[in-house]
């Protein structure tokens, strides 16, 4: 009877430990939020652009990226600090690659290295 009963202590703390490291390694969660636009700019140009936008994450991988005074439904994943985005408009897709460090998020909407890509900065709203 005793060794049931440490048997099903044990059982109990290994499943708390369990769900308490799966609630703590959810990035999604700790990444979600709203992020301000700080600057864009095309990547073979120096010059700052002078625009609004915005990005709201939310928890369940969705969200809404507002720019130019329309709203995008996106996915978006984070591995690490490696920060992916699919934009929807009107049945096209945009596919965005960058990092979130700091709550600092970096976007590039194709290739970093094509002076004719547009860089994305963001800054998570406290």
């Amino acid at each position: 009877m005793k060794i049931m009963k440490l048997t099903a202590l044990f059982l109990t703390l290994i499943l708390l430990a369990s769900l308490l490291a799966a609630c703590a390694d959810n990035p999604l969660k700790a990444a979600s939020g709203t992020y301000v636009g700080q600057y864009t700019k095309m990547v073979g140009d120096d010059t700052k652009e002078e625009e609004e936008f915005s990005l709201i994450l939310k928890e369940d991988g969705t969200g809404i990226h507002s720019r130019g005074g329309e709203e995008y439904k996106i996915t978006w994943t984070l591995t690490g600090e490696d920060f992916t985005m699919q934009e929807t408009f009107l049945g096209l897709t945009n596919d965005y690659t960058g990092t979130l460090k700091d709550g600092a998020l970096h976007l590039f909407n194709g290739d970093p290295a094509n002076i004719w890509t547009y860089e994305y900065v963001y800054s998570k709203k406290q």
